[in-house]
């Protein structure tokens, strides 16, 4: 009664109206994850430029490559998390099974990034203290 088919799949009717300002919703959500993305590349090249000199100017040094790699790598994770929400509602509002097994792909893979990243960030963490 409150479903509709299309390509294949059932898709709930009111969800229709709803599907541009979702899918617009999502696209911002991407690139909010990719502007935290290249905001912590950005920080991290600071960093590591700094650290670099100092070692070059042979002053102390103050952090390490470790606390470098520790903030792109907690950039990168938290800009991934954004883009698996954003494909979460990608989901919702995909139309065929081609679109959903892509995005359903997509969730995966990021997922398992952000798994292995937050596991090798918390060892990075652990060797720190």
């Amino acid at each position: 009664m409150f479903e509709t088919a299309h390509e294949g799949m059932t898709h709930h009717a009111w969800l229709a109206p709803l599907a541009p300002p979702l899918e617009t919703a999502a696209v911002l959500v991407d690139l909010i994850g990719i502007a935290i993305i290249f905001y912590g590349f950005g920080l991290s090249l600071v960093r590591f430029t700094l650290f670099e000199t100092r070692i070059w100017s042979a002053r102390n040094k103050h952090g390490s490559l470790r606390d470098v790699r520790l903030t792109l790598g907690s950039y990168i994770l938290l800009g991934i998390e954004f883009m698996i929400a954003s494909d979460i509602v990608h989901t919702v509002i995909s139309r065929g099974l081609g679109d959903l097994a892509f995005v359903a792909g997509l969730v995966a893979i990021r997922t398992a990034i952000s798994f292995f990243l937050g596991k090798e960030l918390e060892e990075a963490r652990q060797h720190q203290s």
